[in-house]
Protein backbone atom coordinates (compact mmCIF):
# COMPACT_ATOMS: atom_id res chain seq x y z
CA UNK A 1 0.00 0.00 0.00
CA UNK A 2 2.53 2.58 0.56
CA UNK A 3 4.84 1.81 -2.13
CA UNK A 4 8.15 0.84 -0.44
CA UNK A 5 9.49 -1.88 -1.69
CA UNK A 6 13.62 -0.84 -1.19
CA UNK A 7 13.39 -2.61 2.28
CA UNK A 8 13.14 -5.81 0.18
CA UNK A 9 14.86 -4.76 -2.79
CA UNK A 10 18.10 -3.42 -0.15
CA UNK A 11 17.95 -6.94 1.19
CA UNK A 12 18.18 -9.38 -1.51
CA UNK A 13 20.90 -6.96 -3.03
CA UNK A 14 23.00 -7.40 0.17
CA UNK A 15 22.78 -11.27 -0.24
CA UNK A 16 23.45 -11.16 -3.74
CA UNK A 17 26.51 -9.50 -3.24
CA UNK A 18 28.24 -11.83 -1.13
CA UNK A 19 29.53 -15.30 -3.02
CA UNK A 20 27.86 -19.21 -2.73
CA UNK A 21 27.63 -20.46 0.84
CA UNK A 22 29.11 -17.44 2.97
CA UNK A 23 28.31 -15.71 5.93
CA UNK A 24 27.02 -12.00 6.68
CA UNK A 25 27.79 -10.86 9.83
CA UNK A 26 25.13 -7.59 10.45
CA UNK A 27 24.81 -5.63 13.54
CA UNK A 28 21.12 -4.75 14.57
CA UNK A 29 17.15 -4.85 13.61
CA UNK A 30 17.28 -2.86 10.86
CA UNK A 31 20.17 -3.91 8.99
CA UNK A 32 19.07 -8.20 9.95
CA UNK A 33 15.43 -8.88 9.77
CA UNK A 34 14.71 -7.32 6.21
CA UNK A 35 17.65 -10.30 5.05
CA UNK A 36 15.77 -12.93 6.94
CA UNK A 37 12.41 -11.57 5.21
CA UNK A 38 13.72 -11.95 1.97
CA UNK A 39 15.36 -15.68 2.85
CA UNK A 40 12.38 -16.83 4.57
CA UNK A 41 9.39 -15.01 2.10
CA UNK A 42 11.22 -14.56 -0.89
CA UNK A 43 13.22 -17.49 -1.32
CA UNK A 44 16.46 -15.28 -2.09
CA UNK A 45 19.93 -16.51 -1.42
CA UNK A 46 19.05 -19.67 0.96
CA UNK A 47 22.67 -20.72 0.67
CA UNK A 48 24.00 -17.85 3.18
CA UNK A 49 23.94 -17.20 6.52
CA UNK A 50 22.92 -14.10 8.12
CA UNK A 51 24.42 -14.30 11.50
CA UNK A 52 23.89 -11.38 14.04
CA UNK A 53 27.11 -9.99 16.07
CA UNK A 54 25.54 -9.37 19.16
CA UNK A 55 24.00 -12.70 19.43
CA UNK A 56 27.27 -14.13 18.79
CA UNK A 57 27.80 -14.03 23.04
CA UNK A 58 25.51 -16.97 23.41
CA UNK A 59 25.76 -20.47 23.64
CA UNK A 60 22.65 -21.35 22.16
CA UNK A 61 23.57 -19.17 18.81
CA UNK A 62 26.97 -20.61 18.40
CA UNK A 63 25.23 -23.99 18.82
CA UNK A 64 22.71 -23.26 16.19
CA UNK A 65 25.89 -22.08 13.85
CA UNK A 66 27.12 -25.92 13.96
CA UNK A 67 23.60 -27.13 12.30
CA UNK A 68 22.81 -26.80 8.42
CA UNK A 69 20.38 -24.09 7.69
CA UNK A 70 18.47 -24.06 4.60
CA UNK A 71 21.27 -24.89 2.15
CA UNK A 72 23.91 -23.14 4.44
CA UNK A 73 26.19 -25.32 5.94
CA UNK A 74 27.43 -25.99 9.58
CA UNK A 75 30.10 -24.13 10.63
CA UNK A 76 33.81 -25.16 11.55
CA UNK A 77 35.55 -24.82 14.64
CA UNK A 78 38.37 -25.11 16.70
CA UNK A 79 37.09 -24.90 20.15
CA UNK A 80 34.52 -27.55 21.00
CA UNK A 81 30.85 -26.65 21.78
CA UNK A 82 31.12 -27.53 25.41
CA UNK A 83 33.86 -24.73 26.06
CA UNK A 84 31.82 -22.32 24.49
CA UNK A 85 28.93 -22.85 27.33
CA UNK A 86 27.32 -20.27 29.05
CA UNK A 87 29.21 -19.84 32.33
CA UNK A 88 32.73 -21.62 31.16
CA UNK A 89 36.05 -19.97 31.02
CA UNK A 90 35.19 -18.09 27.18
CA UNK A 91 32.44 -15.69 28.24
CA UNK A 92 35.07 -13.07 28.95
CA UNK A 93 38.63 -13.53 28.04
CA UNK A 94 40.48 -10.53 29.72
CA UNK A 95 44.12 -9.26 28.48
CA UNK A 96 46.70 -9.75 30.40
CA UNK A 97 49.89 -8.13 29.24
CA UNK A 98 52.15 -11.27 29.11
CA UNK A 99 54.71 -8.85 27.14
CA UNK A 100 54.21 -10.89 24.24
CA UNK A 101 53.48 -8.51 21.05
CA UNK A 102 51.85 -10.84 19.11
CA UNK A 103 50.40 -14.63 18.83
CA UNK A 104 49.60 -17.07 16.08
CA UNK A 105 45.70 -17.02 16.62
CA UNK A 106 45.75 -20.84 15.45
CA UNK A 107 48.00 -21.79 18.53
CA UNK A 108 45.83 -19.93 21.09
CA UNK A 109 42.84 -21.18 20.18
CA UNK A 110 44.67 -24.78 19.99
CA UNK A 111 45.58 -23.46 23.70
CA UNK A 112 42.36 -23.39 24.05
CA UNK A 113 40.82 -25.95 23.01
CA UNK A 114 43.09 -28.47 25.39
CA UNK A 115 42.12 -26.03 27.99
CA UNK A 116 46.05 -24.92 28.64
CA UNK A 117 46.13 -23.99 32.44
CA UNK A 118 49.13 -21.10 31.42
CA UNK A 119 45.96 -19.24 29.91
CA UNK A 120 43.55 -19.39 32.90
CA UNK A 121 42.86 -16.94 35.64
CA UNK A 122 40.53 -17.75 37.98
CA UNK A 123 37.30 -18.87 36.48
CA UNK A 124 38.18 -17.59 33.40
CA UNK A 125 40.55 -17.93 30.32
CA UNK A 126 42.91 -14.59 29.42
CA UNK A 127 44.62 -13.48 26.38
CA UNK A 128 47.86 -12.90 26.28
CA UNK A 129 48.53 -10.39 23.97
CA UNK A 130 46.84 -7.44 21.92
CA UNK A 131 48.13 -8.78 18.10
CA UNK A 132 46.65 -11.77 17.06
CA UNK A 133 48.72 -12.91 13.72
CA UNK A 134 46.87 -15.51 11.20
CA UNK A 135 49.76 -16.81 8.79
CA UNK A 136 48.41 -17.06 4.95
CA UNK A 137 49.77 -19.63 2.52
CA UNK A 138 49.74 -17.28 -0.56
CA UNK A 139 50.13 -19.76 -3.16
CA UNK A 140 47.09 -22.11 -2.01
CA UNK A 141 44.67 -18.80 -1.26
CA UNK A 142 45.79 -17.78 -5.13
CA UNK A 143 45.13 -21.13 -6.22
CA UNK A 144 41.84 -20.92 -4.76
CA UNK A 145 40.60 -17.64 -7.08
CA UNK A 146 39.61 -15.57 -4.63
CA UNK A 147 41.42 -12.94 -4.91
CA UNK A 148 40.32 -9.88 -7.00
CA UNK A 149 41.54 -9.28 -10.34
CA UNK A 150 44.10 -7.21 -9.56
CA UNK A 151 44.85 -7.44 -5.68
CA UNK A 152 47.08 -9.89 -6.06
CA UNK A 153 50.28 -8.40 -5.59
CA UNK A 154 48.32 -6.95 -1.80
CA UNK A 155 48.23 -10.84 -0.84
CA UNK A 156 49.98 -10.75 2.76
CA UNK A 157 52.29 -13.03 4.62
CA UNK A 158 50.28 -12.66 7.60
CA UNK A 159 46.98 -11.03 8.99
CA UNK A 160 47.76 -8.78 12.25
CA UNK A 161 44.22 -8.13 13.82
CA UNK A 162 44.71 -5.78 17.15
CA UNK A 163 42.28 -6.23 20.05
CA UNK A 164 40.56 -2.48 20.42
CA UNK A 165 39.51 -3.16 24.00
CA UNK A 166 40.99 -5.01 26.94
CA UNK A 167 38.95 -8.01 26.69
CA UNK A 168 37.87 -10.24 24.03
CA UNK A 169 34.28 -11.33 24.49
CA UNK A 170 32.86 -15.09 23.50
CA UNK A 171 31.52 -13.44 19.86
CA UNK A 172 34.97 -12.17 19.23
CA UNK A 173 36.33 -15.60 20.19
CA UNK A 174 33.76 -17.24 18.18
CA UNK A 175 34.43 -14.98 15.27
CA UNK A 176 38.59 -15.30 15.13
CA UNK A 177 37.85 -19.00 15.66
CA UNK A 178 35.66 -19.27 12.53
CA UNK A 179 37.95 -17.10 10.54
CA UNK A 180 40.76 -19.36 11.52
CA UNK A 181 39.48 -22.71 11.31
CA UNK A 182 37.46 -21.91 8.03
CA UNK A 183 40.65 -21.20 6.56
CA UNK A 184 39.22 -18.73 3.38
CA UNK A 185 37.02 -21.91 2.05
CA UNK A 186 33.61 -19.47 3.46
CA UNK A 187 33.71 -16.32 2.40
CA UNK A 188 32.99 -14.13 5.41
CA UNK A 189 31.26 -10.73 5.23
CA UNK A 190 30.42 -7.66 7.22
CA UNK A 191 27.79 -4.96 6.60
CA UNK A 192 28.31 -1.21 7.00
CA UNK A 193 26.77 -1.97 10.62
CA UNK A 194 28.97 -3.95 12.14
CA UNK A 195 32.34 -2.57 11.17
CA UNK A 196 31.98 -0.37 14.25
CA UNK A 197 31.17 -3.14 16.38
CA UNK A 198 33.86 -5.90 15.86
CA UNK A 199 35.99 -6.27 18.69
CA UNK A 200 39.14 -6.77 16.45
CA UNK A 201 40.70 -3.94 14.02
CA UNK A 202 39.99 -5.68 10.02
CA UNK A 203 39.79 -2.74 8.05
CA UNK A 204 43.21 -3.28 6.71
CA UNK A 205 42.05 -6.64 4.95
CA UNK A 206 38.26 -5.53 3.99
CA UNK A 207 37.48 -5.24 0.43
CA UNK A 208 33.98 -3.86 -0.90
CA UNK A 209 31.71 -6.74 -3.14
CA UNK A 210 28.58 -4.42 -3.86
CA UNK A 211 26.92 -3.78 -0.20
CA UNK A 212 29.36 -5.75 1.41
CA UNK A 213 32.77 -5.97 3.01
CA UNK A 214 34.84 -9.33 2.08
CA UNK A 215 37.28 -10.47 4.79
CA UNK A 216 40.57 -11.44 2.62
CA UNK A 217 44.03 -11.50 3.35
CA UNK A 218 44.75 -8.54 1.01
CA UNK A 219 46.49 -5.21 2.72
CA UNK A 220 45.13 -2.09 1.50
CA UNK A 221 48.75 -0.20 -0.09
CA UNK A 222 46.74 3.26 0.14
CA UNK A 223 46.79 5.23 3.45
CA UNK A 224 44.14 7.77 1.67
CA UNK A 225 41.17 4.95 1.38
CA UNK A 226 39.39 2.78 3.88
CA UNK A 227 39.34 -0.55 2.06
CA UNK A 228 39.95 -1.93 -1.26
CA UNK A 229 37.07 -2.28 -3.80
CA UNK A 230 36.71 -5.29 -6.02
CA UNK A 231 35.38 -2.79 -8.69
CA UNK A 232 34.53 -5.09 -11.90
CA UNK A 233 32.25 -7.51 -9.61
CA UNK A 234 30.95 -4.34 -7.54
CA UNK A 235 30.15 -2.24 -10.84
CA UNK A 236 28.47 -5.44 -12.14
CA UNK A 237 25.94 -5.87 -9.23
CA UNK A 238 25.04 -2.63 -8.19
CA UNK A 239 24.48 -1.16 -11.99
CA UNK A 240 23.23 -4.71 -13.65
CA UNK A 241 21.71 -6.60 -11.08
CA UNK A 242 20.58 -4.59 -8.04
CA UNK A 243 16.97 -3.75 -7.80
CA UNK A 244 16.30 0.01 -6.70
CA UNK A 245 12.12 0.34 -7.18
CA UNK A 246 10.33 3.06 -6.10
CA UNK A 247 13.55 5.42 -5.71
CA UNK A 248 12.83 7.60 -7.86
CA UNK A 249 8.44 7.88 -7.10
CA UNK A 250 8.14 11.24 -5.36
CA UNK A 251 4.99 10.15 -3.54
CA UNK A 252 6.55 7.94 -1.59
CA UNK A 253 7.50 8.90 2.08
CA UNK A 254 11.22 8.48 3.42
CA UNK A 255 11.12 8.43 6.76
CA UNK A 256 15.06 7.92 8.72
CA UNK A 257 14.53 4.68 8.89
CA UNK A 258 13.75 3.87 5.17
CA UNK A 259 16.49 6.58 3.73
CA UNK A 260 19.01 4.39 5.97
CA UNK A 261 19.73 1.43 3.37
CA UNK A 262 19.68 4.46 0.32
CA UNK A 263 22.06 6.18 2.42
CA UNK A 264 24.38 3.13 2.20
CA UNK A 265 23.78 2.43 -2.14
CA UNK A 266 24.92 5.93 -2.67
CA UNK A 267 27.84 5.71 -0.11
CA UNK A 268 28.93 2.39 -1.53
CA UNK A 269 28.70 3.47 -5.47
CA UNK A 270 30.44 6.83 -4.36
CA UNK A 271 32.94 4.13 -3.38
CA UNK A 272 33.06 1.99 -6.44
CA UNK A 273 33.72 5.88 -8.04
CA UNK A 274 36.25 6.25 -6.60
CA UNK A 275 38.16 2.90 -7.21
CA UNK A 276 37.64 3.54 -10.88
CA UNK A 277 38.60 7.26 -10.75
CA UNK A 278 42.05 5.82 -9.05
CA UNK A 279 42.55 3.37 -11.94
CA UNK A 280 42.01 5.99 -14.63
CA UNK A 281 38.93 4.74 -15.59
CA UNK A 282 36.81 7.99 -15.69
CA UNK A 283 34.13 6.81 -18.24
CA UNK A 284 33.70 4.41 -16.11
CA UNK A 285 33.03 6.53 -13.14
CA UNK A 286 30.76 8.79 -14.58
CA UNK A 287 28.49 6.29 -15.38
CA UNK A 288 27.99 4.80 -11.78
CA UNK A 289 28.14 9.02 -11.22
CA UNK A 290 25.00 9.19 -13.34
CA UNK A 291 23.37 5.96 -12.64
CA UNK A 292 23.29 6.88 -8.62
CA UNK A 293 21.86 10.39 -9.42
CA UNK A 294 19.25 8.32 -11.99
CA UNK A 295 18.17 5.91 -9.52
CA UNK A 296 18.15 7.72 -6.37
CA UNK A 297 17.21 10.97 -7.31
CA UNK A 298 17.96 13.44 -4.43
CA UNK A 299 14.18 15.34 -5.65
CA UNK A 300 12.99 12.26 -4.02
CA UNK A 301 15.53 11.26 -1.19
CA UNK A 302 16.66 14.44 -0.06
CA UNK A 303 20.52 15.03 0.34
CA UNK A 304 22.27 13.08 3.05
CA UNK A 305 25.61 12.79 4.83
CA UNK A 306 27.09 11.33 1.47
CA UNK A 307 26.58 14.25 -1.13
CA UNK A 308 30.16 16.39 -0.48
CA UNK A 309 31.93 13.32 -1.17
CA UNK A 310 29.44 13.17 -4.43
CA UNK A 311 30.20 16.76 -5.26
CA UNK A 312 34.31 15.61 -4.80
CA UNK A 313 33.46 12.41 -6.94
CA UNK A 314 31.82 15.12 -9.54
CA UNK A 315 34.41 17.31 -10.11
CA UNK A 316 37.76 14.18 -10.14
CA UNK A 317 35.37 12.76 -13.03
CA UNK A 318 35.45 16.25 -14.67
CA UNK A 319 31.65 17.18 -14.24
CA UNK A 320 32.58 20.88 -13.00
CA UNK A 321 29.02 21.81 -14.42
CA UNK A 322 26.74 19.31 -12.06
CA UNK A 323 29.52 19.29 -9.14
CA UNK A 324 28.37 23.01 -8.74
CA UNK A 325 25.09 22.36 -8.95
CA UNK A 326 24.72 20.11 -6.63
CA UNK A 327 27.11 21.97 -4.40
CA UNK A 328 24.83 24.87 -4.41
CA UNK A 329 21.44 23.27 -4.27
CA UNK A 330 22.40 21.18 -1.26
CA UNK A 331 24.12 24.12 0.22
CA UNK A 332 21.62 26.52 0.39
CA UNK A 333 19.16 23.29 1.91
CA UNK A 334 21.51 22.90 4.47
CA UNK A 335 21.96 26.55 5.47
CA UNK A 336 18.16 26.81 5.45
CA UNK A 337 17.17 23.86 7.79
CA UNK A 338 20.24 24.76 9.88
CA UNK A 339 18.72 28.71 10.29
CA UNK A 340 16.03 27.46 11.12
CA UNK A 341 16.81 25.04 13.81
CA UNK A 342 18.98 27.43 15.87
CA UNK A 343 16.09 29.74 15.73
CA UNK A 344 14.12 27.19 17.42
CA UNK A 345 16.54 27.10 20.04
CA UNK A 346 16.02 23.62 21.23
CA UNK A 347 19.67 22.77 21.52
CA UNK A 348 22.20 20.74 18.77
CA UNK A 349 20.13 18.08 17.34
CA UNK A 350 21.73 15.09 15.21
CA UNK A 351 19.77 17.13 12.23
CA UNK A 352 21.55 20.46 13.02
CA UNK A 353 24.99 18.55 13.41
CA UNK A 354 24.24 17.09 10.01
CA UNK A 355 23.23 20.21 8.23
CA UNK A 356 26.39 21.94 9.38
CA UNK A 357 28.62 18.93 8.38
CA UNK A 358 27.67 19.87 5.04
CA UNK A 359 28.06 23.32 4.72
CA UNK A 360 31.31 23.08 6.32
CA UNK A 361 32.56 19.72 3.75
CA UNK A 362 30.87 21.24 0.38
CA UNK A 363 33.19 24.24 1.64
CA UNK A 364 36.21 22.28 1.85
CA UNK A 365 35.56 20.68 -1.14
CA UNK A 366 34.76 23.83 -3.05
CA UNK A 367 38.24 25.72 -2.07
CA UNK A 368 39.87 22.24 -3.11
CA UNK A 369 38.72 22.78 -6.47
CA UNK A 370 39.45 25.97 -6.91
CA UNK A 371 35.61 27.41 -6.79
CA UNK A 372 36.99 30.08 -4.67
CA UNK A 373 33.47 32.77 -4.43
CA UNK A 374 30.99 29.74 -3.81
CA UNK A 375 33.45 28.48 -0.92
CA UNK A 376 33.65 31.91 0.27
CA UNK A 377 30.02 32.20 0.67
CA UNK A 378 29.79 28.64 2.15
CA UNK A 379 32.34 29.51 4.59
CA UNK A 380 30.50 33.28 5.58
CA UNK A 381 27.17 31.20 5.99
CA UNK A 382 28.99 28.27 8.52
CA UNK A 383 30.45 31.22 10.52
CA UNK A 384 27.23 32.64 10.63
CA UNK A 385 25.31 29.72 11.97
CA UNK A 386 27.89 28.74 14.50
CA UNK A 387 28.25 32.63 15.58
CA UNK A 388 24.08 32.34 15.96
CA UNK A 389 24.35 28.52 17.57
CA UNK A 390 27.49 30.12 20.27
CA UNK A 391 25.03 33.06 21.05
CA UNK A 392 22.10 30.48 21.82
CA UNK A 393 24.40 28.42 24.16
CA UNK A 394 26.32 31.41 25.95
CA UNK A 395 22.38 33.19 26.54
CA UNK A 396 20.99 28.98 27.92
CA UNK A 397 24.39 29.23 30.39
CA UNK A 398 23.06 33.02 31.48
CA UNK A 399 19.51 31.55 31.53
CA UNK A 400 20.81 28.41 34.02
Amino acid sequence: RSDRFFSVDSASNTLNSCDPNGIIFTGGDNDTFPLWYAQESEDCRTDLRVLVLSYYNSDWYINQTSLKAYKSDPFPYTLSLQQYRQGGPNDYLPYVNAKIESMDAKQYLNLLAKDYPALRDGQSNVIPSKILTIPVDKSAVLAKGIIPKGMEDFVVDHLQLKLLKNVLYKGDLAFLDLLVTSDWERPIYLNNNTLSQLNFDVSPYLVQEGNVFRILPVANPRKDRTYLVDSDKTYDLMLNKFAYRGLDDPSVYYNDDYKTPVLIHRTNLNSLAQSLIDKGKLDDANKVLSFSFEKMPYEVVPYDPSTPDTVSLLFQAGQKEKAMEVAQSVGVQADEMASFLIGEDKGISSRLRLNIFMIGSLQRTLYENGELELAKNFEDKYDGLMSRLQINMDRSRMDY
